[in-house]
C-alpha cells in the first residue's frame, strides 16, 4: 500500500514536470501563471513525498537497508 502511495506521489511529480515544459516549449504564446503553478506544485509535491517518508521512518512504517558490502 505505501510503495503504490509513493509511487503515485512521484508519478504526479513527473506528471507536473511536464506540464511544465508544455508551457515553457510554448514560449510567448504560452501563459506564464501556468509554468509558475506547475512548477509549484511540484516543489510543494517533493516536499510533501520526503516529509513523508521521514514520518513513515520514524512511525516505522518503513525500514531503512543498508547497502551490503
Amino acid at each position: 500500500m505505501l510503495n503504490i502511495f509513493i509511487l503515485l506521489a512521484l508519478a504526479l511529480v513527473v506528471w507536473q514536470l511536464a506540464v511544465a515544459l508544455r508551457a515553457m516549449s510554448r514560449g510567448a504564446k504560452g501563459d506564464p501563471q501556468q509554468l509558475l503553478q506547475a512548477l509549484k506544485r511540484r516543489v510543494i509535491l517533493s516536499i510533501l513525498i520526503v516529509a513523508a517518508l521521514f514520518v513513515m521512518g520514524a512511525l516505522g512504517l518503513i525500514e531503512p537497508h543498508g547497502l551490503s558490502t
